[in-house]
């Protein structure tokens, strides 16, 4: 008999829900991690799954490596021998880059690729900015100002473009000037990163889609080994993380999604709350659970954001509560200036 410890019946649940789709909304401080810790415990220990096709997605490294110091912890307390380097815990991108070395000889890369961060990515283009400035109607698309301005703008575009799994043929292919001068745009990055054996951040998951979506051998091999998949902050994915999550699920469908929808902050960057809010159309028969205790704040606390949160137009609905007592009453200050507010905080 698997022991559940302090788990509260909403987190029971969501841990036990082993198999199929599975849809857990948990607002803040309602044990998130702890659930999907004991969630991944109970798939080794109760349901006999192999670390190995345990695929647990993060939002940040810091959330990562909090689960994998946790996992590990909870397997020596329960006495359980497993090798959780065999798992397959990280970020979106770090796990992308785990498939595409493990795969390296499919792909566009050769050996010894170098990987770009930010500031690599924009000098990169800044040495190449000549060649964006001579595409036709780019300077509906580039801003006035220098070279390294410039450079900033076109690794802004070809990032949400890729994000998006945008191709340069169907940019191109617009009747609008603008659009196809964006394909170009894009063309001609992709073709000095392949020119120079470089992969960018956001080309990590787009390289990684395509070795799935054109290996049908590789995405069996995976389907095969990855048999439960956990993505945490899932209202924070975006469209190319969703579809690969979507491509390593296959038939089997057992993927749990964790998230809060009314904490979506990150669409700037392409995240896009209908991931979470559809998930049940996607995946008809979805287990949906609430985690709505909160262990973190006083009932004030809650009842204020409640409060604030139910006038959101597009959310699933919950209402968080505590056995933490009223606590302090929420109060308004009106700050005069950045100085003010720093000194009153």
């Amino acid at each position: 008999m698997f022991d559940f410890g302090n788990a509260n019946d909403g987190q029971r649940k969501a841990i036990s829900a082993a198999e199929g789709p599975v849809l857990i909304t948990a607002g803040p401080g309602t044990g998130k991690t702890y659930t999907l810790v004991q969630r991944t415990i109970y798939l080794i220990e109760e349901c006999n799954v192999k670390p190995e096709s345990i695929f647990v997605a993060t939002f940040t490294e810091k959330a990562a490596k909090e689960l994998i110091t946790r996992i590990t912890n909870e397997l020596s307390n329960r006495g359980i021998a497993a090798n959780i380097n065999e798992m397959y815990i990280g970020t979106f991108h770090s796990l992308c880059l785990r498939i595409l070395k493990e795969h390296l000889e499919y792909t566009r890369l050769r050996r010894n690729y170098r990987l770009l961060d930010a500031f690599d990515q924009q000098y990169m283009v800044f040495q190449n900015i000549h060649r964006f400035r001579s595409i036709p109607q780019i300077e509906i698309a580039l801003p006035n100002g220098g070279a390294w301005k410039q450079a900033a703008a076109v690794c802004n575009y070809v990032n949400n473009l890729s994000e998006e799994l945008v191709t340069p043929e169907e940019l191109m292919a617009d009747a609008d000037q603008s659009i196809a001068a964006l394909g170009r745009m894009l063309k001609e990055y992709r073709d000095i990163l392949a020119e120079g054996n470089l992969m960018d951040f956001s080309s990590i998951q787009i390289e990684a889609y395509h070795l799935l979506r054109e290996n049908a051998e590789i995405l069996d091999e995976l389907r095969s080994q990855i048999t439960h998949l956990m993505v945490d902050e899932y209202q924070d994915t975006n469209f190319i993380q969703e579809q690969l999550v979507f491509l390593l699920a296959g038939d089997r469908k057992n993927i749990c999604v964790v998230g809060d929808d009314d904490q979506s902050i990150y669409k700037f960057r392409g995240a896009t709350i209908e991931n979470i809010l559809n998930f049940e159309k996607l995946y008809p028969g979805t287990k949906t659970i609430r985690l709505e205790q909160n262990y973190r704040s006083t009932s004030n606390i809650l009842n204020a954001a409640n409060c604030v949160i139910q006038h959101n137009t597009e959310r699933k609905g919950k209402t968080l509560w505590t056995d933490n007592g009223e606590g302090d009453k929420v109060q308004v200050y009106t700050a005069e200036n950045e100085q003010d507010e720093a000194s009153h905080i």
